[in-house]
């Protein structure tokens, strides 16, 4: 289990920094805020299924509730969601 305290987070960078320290790094890697690469970070390279437990989704889901630079309509936080729901065969997300 990996739980990645987001109480603190004032931006998508912060957010960045949390899942870098908590789940990214660790591993080896370094997430640049790129979604298409948090998307591949969420099945590499951990045995699976594992778990994340995000304490204080609600502050994600205040602090990113923008729309996504990427040229979608759609805020960043239900991007972010609707990644980790397209992964839920490698982590299942508990939002605490």
């Amino acid at each position: 289990m990996i739980v990645i305290d987001c109480s603190q987070i004032t931006s998508f960078e912060d957010f960045v920094a949390a899942f870098n320290e908590a789940l990214i790094e660790p591993a080896g890697g370094k997430w640049n805020g790129n979604l298409a690469a948090f998307n591949d970070y969420l099945s590499w390279p951990r045995p699976v299924p594992y778990r994340i437990v995000l304490l204080s989704s609600e502050r994600c889901a205040d602090v990113l509730a923008y729309p996504h630079r990427g040229g979608h309509d759609m805020e960043l936080w239900t991007i972010i969601r609707e990644i980790f729901d397209d992964n839920r065969q490698f982590v299942s997300v508990e939002f605490a």
